[in-house]
């Protein structure tokens, strides 16, 4: 029979789990939302001046491919390049190229 303390311990993990789940699949969902935006309807740029769109948009989209890159689940081995990819990293970039392009 397993103790009370392993018990917690599984529980705990199983919430872990479920987080990095949410995390991952909010992480697909909104590189798949910006990835397409920016596909379909590429006329909703057309008032971002030119300049200001080729700064911001390199980061935006490298935000998109670490978010894509984390969404579908994979983690590489080397701490470096999972940092790169690591959500964290990829909402950081979408979001302040998001915003460099709606800056005033």
């Amino acid at each position: 029979m397993p103790s009370v303390k392993s018990m917690i311990t599984g529980a705990r993990r199983e919430r872990a789990t479920a987080l990095a789940r949410a995390i991952q699949a909010a992480s697909f969902a909104a590189a798949l939302l910006a990835s397409l935006a920016l596909m379909l309807f590429p006329f909703l740029l057309r008032q971002v001046p030119e300049t200001r769109l080729h700064a911001a948009l390199p980061f935006m989209l490298l935000g998109v491919a670490g978010a894509f890159v984390h969404g579908v689940g994979f983690s590489p081995d080397n701490r470096l390049l999972r940092l790169l990819f690591g959500p964290a990293c990829a909402w950081t970039l979408m979001v302040g190229g998001a915003l460099l392009m709606l800056a005033p």
